[in-house]
């Protein structure tokens, strides 16, 4: 008997003209996005793509059941990890949990809204002015956020809403890097 299907919801930080990385990481450090990942995330699983899982700070992520995907995989646990050769396997993994993120990277963004997966997008805008000025410069040096920001807002497909913590509860952020959170939910 199969279980019942979780709510998709997908995780993304995206940074001035859709960044969401560089080498195989976030081109900034935001302490507010960090509590926010983590608040959001946990107790839930977490699908993640090989390359982005490889270059967490932590592996696995404490409280959450971690997933990678990767075509090279064989569907196994690993040291608590499950190691899946497909979003669809990941997915099977989950079923009977209330709700599942998608963490990315950007593969597996565009795999998940091109096959129309995603129920809830949470979304950190990331402002850092020294940062667009480096990816205006050099856009191809970073990974884009596919299908990109300007998808969600104003569409008829998904409504939103903005995520306001109290002032003592996000932690302080470091430099010229600021955050605010957005929350999707497709309308079916």
């Amino acid at each position: 008997m199969e279980g019942k299907k979780p709510i998709i919801c997908a995780a993304v930080a995206v940074g001035p003209y859709d960044v969401i990385g560089q080498n195989g990481v976030m081109p900034w450090h935001c302490r507010s996005d960090l509590y926010h990942f983590q608040k959001i995330t946990t107790p839930h699983p977490c699908i993640f793509g090989r390359t982005t899982f490889e270059n967490l700070p932590h592996v696995p992520l404490p409280n959450r059941f971690n997933i990678v995907c990767s075509a090279q995989y064989k569907n196994i646990y690993q040291n608590g990890v499950f190691y899946a050769d497909s979003i669809e396997s990941a997915l099977q993994e989950c079923s009977g949990c209330s709700k599942v993120f998608i963490c990315g990277g950007a593969q597996i963004y565009r795999y998940a809204f091109d096959n129309d997966l995603v129920d809830i997008l949470y979304l950190t805008q990331i402002k850092d002015a020294m940062l667009a000025e480096n990816v205006r410069k050099n856009p191809d040096l970073y990974c884009h956020f596919y299908p990109g920001v300007s998808a969600f807002f104003n569409s008829p497909k998904w409504q939103m809403e903005k995520i306001i913590y109290s002032k003592n509860e996000l932690p302080t952020n470091t430099g010229n890097t600021s955050a605010e959170f957005f929350k999707f939910n497709r309308t079916r």
